[in-house]
């Protein structure tokens, strides 16, 4: 039965496990985490004491804390995902959600959440992309209600955000860090960033750290070097960055450099 884990100290709210092949779960139990699944293929029979559900692909199950519940398989099921999150921190952060459980039948909300599954379980992924991929998927699935500032503040605490990320590119910064920084939730620190400059705060980070790359490439330096000094994890993390901004790889742009 292949498995997989995510599970990181700087994003302690959050744990995702991924099982291939899975199976029956027949004991009724409960979590004390909010938990969401979803499959990929097959179908599960959620029970609950009151209700059972059916889980099918392009669906996700949320289920509450403390809801005592088992599963049982209603076809081979392949690839299943289950999300815990810490209740205390959703709190925190603005989301209480109610009900003991819910079938989502959305395909969007259930692409989203697959895609953050992914990103979640990919190690060459940064820790502030996972986490603005995490609530990215909760702004489609929770409801937020944001408290707006006037154009003119937004628009200065988006340029101190920038100003900071600019000094501190080649860090790991997480988004929480940064919200708590700017006295600001991160939800509001995501839509005030993204509003101003067109792009979410880890893709800017990475359009730094690749123009970064482009002028240790116009040095001496060889392509490992250039890639452990710009803050990719491997070199085809910085091949596949690189062309994606400037359709060229880091390889063909050095060699083609003029040193006239």
């Amino acid at each position: 039965m292949k498995s997989n884990i995510f599970r990181n100290s700087k994003l302690n709210f959050l744990e995702l496990r991924y099982v291939q092949d899975i199976p029956d779960c027949t004991k009724m139990h409960l979590h004390e985490e909010l938990t969401i699944t979803a499959i990929k293929k097959g179908s599960l029979n959620l029970i609950f004491n009151d209700a059972s559900l059916e889980l099918l692909p392009n669906e996700i199950g949320i289920i509450n804390n403390d809801i005592p519940h088992c599963a049982t398989l209603n076809k081979e099921s392949k690839e299943g995902y289950v999300l815990y999150l810490h209740k205390e921190y959703l709190k925190k952060i603005n989301i209480n959600f109610r009900v003991p459980y819910e079938i989502i039948k959305q395909k969007n909300i259930c692409k989203s959440f697959i895609n953050l599954c992914e990103c979640l379980l990919n190690d060459k992924i940064s820790l502030i992309e996972k986490e603005e991929m995490f609530f990215s998927f909760c702004l489609i699935l929770f409801p937020f209600e944001l408290k707006s500032n006037n154009e003119q503040t937004e628009s200065i605490l988006a340029l101190q955000i920038k100003q900071y990320l600019d000094k501190n590119y080649l860090e790991e910064l997480i988004l929480n860090d940064l919200a708590l920084m700017f006295n600001l939730s991160v939800v509001h620190l995501i839509r005030v960033f993204k509003k101003e400059f067109g792009l979410p705060i880890h893709s800017y980070i990475l359009n730094k750290k690749v123009h970064f790359a482009k002028e240790l490439l116009a040095s001496d330096l060889s392509i490992v070097e250039v890639t452990q000094n710009s803050g990719f994890f491997d070199q085809s993390h910085l091949n596949r960055s690189f062309k994606r901004i400037f359709q060229i790889s880091p390889k063909e742009y050095q060699k083609n450099i003029s040193k006239c």
